[in-house]
């Protein structure tokens, strides 16, 4: 629809440019045919980048039919003074074809393909923009709502930004001769004049403030939303950890570099407004910006045309700008072209030092029985080393940066003074507003051109963003890749009530073969015990049957419907109240307080049974006997019909080991249980016995069964 629409437009300029004979309106349909190219499906362009193009192709069909009109004298004599500027069309359509040129380049493509999901998502989404009453909207429809919404808004800016401009050349005029016609002139430009425009921008950049912040905040609650499921779901947070690779610290990727990514506001702090909404949204703000003051300055240089050796510099004011910005955006490159590299490691091992700090809060019992503090602080100090070395190599490239940013800036304030300030002392080819204006106009364009270098850190800050989280995507593709082109081991439904595994190779993830079972059967009603040496791929056999460990070849054949639970050594309980504990992953509203006190009974933590609302760190209040009796717990109230317990009361003595097997076999009659253990005790409580033998330099077997 896009293209259709600037090809028609394009051959209507067209025709009416040559019938007459204007060369605006050729170069208008020029544009606008390129745009039309540009706008081809076979390109593909990105959908976030096909908003900003449907936007400006809609502007430049509306601005350019507004000239048509003007050209032909069928625009109303009476509002002459509000005919549009004739490089508005000609600005639009080539932003259309700029917007395809960058759409090319690798790292804008990386950003996009972590923007566009957002921007294509049909979640449901209620919003309550005052005053209108709350309403649903698709999620994309919102997302591209409020993107147009903020172009045009930042656009209405621009053109208050130009009209302030030429307030300056009229000001300074008011002001230049103190008489009573100037004093008059004076008050009215100042009451009549900057006060209306001044309110207007102030609403106008209120507005913005508070749909940009809620766009951005719903942005990073979809994305956050998006990561955190793909990341936990179909155990790809497992699959990342035992394969290893680049994925440090997922969480971070998650809490902070979202945020950062959309809006520079990760919880860093440090890089503020430097996320996708600045380099995208306000950078399309920011090019309007110079296009406006480029053709005032541009049209002010006309009266200050230098000649040198004979040949007039037509636009002097602006070619001055565009070498100035030059000189500054090569400079701050030539300075900090190592920064985003050193940002991306400074991610890293700050995530590195918190991660070992956290880790020290887990296992501070242990460490304090071990006494092993002085190793801990060594290991903090030796960590911490790789951050104080990567931030104070940031400090010096950005100590230099910041030098000749200061530099720059202060000079920046007093550069179109000097480059006009012949024309008006010596020369006498101005007055004194537009002296003004056009060191307004000048500040204007060198501001927009530098919009990159005064943005060069946070620039830096937002690749290596970019980086982190196109390395996680790479991370969930490689895993989903690994799966579908190596052999794995499938889980399927078998044809009756017992789990069978025909032949199956137990494998590590590089490759090395840990076990082999074959033509191996469990009987529902039939408790198995698992015996073996440690390492031999008991655990990891489990594993496979619960679904979490694809790495080797073969099958697994489970009791249709049946439900399957595993209790392992170390039971993972989430911080918060007692009863939500207990019932994990269950929601504690499924099961009424009596079956939860009941259940915390038979296990032995009568003790607990009053603190259900209780909140607290459990996993470091418990000890490890506690928290094995209540991953017990939580089976009882599960009820599985299939309960795999991996040395799940290993930390337990045996007496209590005995009444804790006593209450799974007094509770869950029609569950199947299959243990993993080295007691000798456990014998009691299983009626067969599998044992694993080891082989040198060989794999494991299944050896016997008794």
């Amino acid at each position: 629809m896009r293209m259709l629409s600037l090809a028609v437009f394009a051959i209507l300029a067209l025709a009416i440019g040559a019938s007459e004979k204007d060369g605006m309106m050729l170069l208008i349909g020029s544009a606008s045919a390129l745009a039309a190219v540009a706008s081809m499906p076979r390109f593909g362009t990105s959908i976030f980048l096909s908003i900003l193009s449907d936007l400006f192709a809609a502007e430049t069909i509306l601005f350019g039919l507004a000239d048509i009109v003007s050209l032909t004298g069928y625009w109303p004599e009476a509002y002459a003074d509000y005919s549009l500027p004739r490089y508005l069309p000609l600005a639009t359509a080539l932003f259309g074809v700029v917007i395809f040129g960058i759409s090319h380049f690798p790292f804008v493509q990386r950003m996009l393909r972590i923007t566009d999901p957002f921007f294509a998502a049909r979640t449901p989404i209620t919003v309550h923009p005052w005053p209108l009453p709350p309403m649903a909207l698709r999620q994309s429809l919102y997302a591209r709502i409020n993107v147009i919404f903020l172009i045009l808004i930042n656009q209405f800016q621009v053109a208050i930004g130009v009209r302030v401009n030429f307030f300056y050349r009229a000001f300074g005029n008011a002001i230049q001769i103190p008489d009573e016609a100037h004093m008059g002139e004076f008050w009215h430009q100042l009451l009549w004049v900057f006060c209306p425009l001044v309110t207007i921008s102030i609403l106008a950049f209120l507005v913005e403030f508070y749909v940009s912040l809620n766009f951005v905040l719903q942005w990073r609650r979809w994305m956050t939303a998006s990561y955190t499921s793909r990341w936990l779901l179909h155990s790809m947070h497992y699959q990342l950890a035992v394969r290893g690779g680049q994925t440090d610290n997922p969480d971070q990727r998650i809490s902070e570099d979202i945020g950062g990514f959309i809006s520079g506001e990760g919880g860093r702090g440090t890089y503020m407004n430097v996320g996708i909404y600045n380099y995208t949204i306000q950078a399309m703000s920011t090019a309007t910006n110079l296009v406006a003051f480029s053709i005032i300055l541009w049209g002010l240089s006309g009266a200050m045309d230098p000649t040198f050796f004979g040949v007039t510099i037509h636009g002097f004011l602006f070619w001055v700008a565009v070498l100035y910005a030059c000189f500054a955006t090569g400079m701050m490159q030539l300075i900090g072209r190592s920064l985003s590299g050193l940002m991306f490691r400074q991610q890293a091992v700050e995530a590195n030092f918190r991660f070992d700090l956290a880790r020290i809060r887990e296992f501070s019992e242990q460490i304090a029985l071990l006494k092993g503090e002085d190793r801990e602080i060594d290991r903090a100090g030796r960590v911490f080393d790789d951050v104080f070395h990567t931030v104070q190599r940031i400090i010096r490239v950005r100590t230099f940066l910041n030098s000749f940013l200061q530099f720059y800036t202060q000079i920046s304030a007093i550069i179109p003074y000097v480059v006009v300030a012949p024309f008006y002392f010596v020369v006498k080819k101005v007055d004194f507003g537009t002296f003004n204006q056009a060191a307004d106009a000048f500040s204007n364009v060198n501001s927009a051109m530098n919009f990159f270098v005064n943005q060069y850190t946070g620039l830096a800050a937002f690749s290596a963003t970019i980086q982190r989280l196109a390395s996680f995507e790479e991370a969930f593709a490689r895993a989903r890749a690994d799966e579908e082109k190596t052999p794995r081991i499938e889980i399927a439904a078998g044809g009756g009530p017992i789990l069978s595994i025909p032949d199956l190779d137990l494998k590590l993830p590089d490759g090395r073969k840990l076990a082999h079972i074959g033509d191996l059967a469990l009987i529902p009603q039939e408790p198995t015990l698992f015996v073996g040496p440690t390492g031999v791929g008991k655990s990891t056999l489990f594993r496979a049957i619960a679904g979490i460990w694809s790495f080797g070849r073969g099958e697994i054949l489970q009791p249709p419907y049946a439900r399957l639970m595993l209790l392992p050594q170390r039971p993972y309980i989430p911080i918060g109240p007692l009863r939500e504990a207990l019932a994990y992953p269950a929601a504690s509203s499924t099961f009424s307080d009596e079956e939860l006190r009941d259940a915390l009974d038979k296990v032995g933590l009568a003790a607990f049974v009053g603190r259900l609302d209780e909140s607290d760190n459990w996993q470091m209040r418990l000890s490890g006997g506690e928290q094995q009796r209540l991953g017990v717990a939580r089976a009882l109230l599960a009820k599985p019909d299939w309960l795999f317990l991996d040395e799940a009361t290993a930390s337990i003595d045996e007496k209590s080991e005995t009444d804790l097997y006593r209450a799974i076999a007094a509770t869950l009659p029609k569950t199947t249980i299959v243990s993993i253990g080295h007691r000798s005790t456990l014998n009691a409580f299983h009626k067969r016995r599998i044992a694993f033998a080891p082989r040198d330099g060989a794999p494991a077997t299944v050896a016997s069964v008794a």
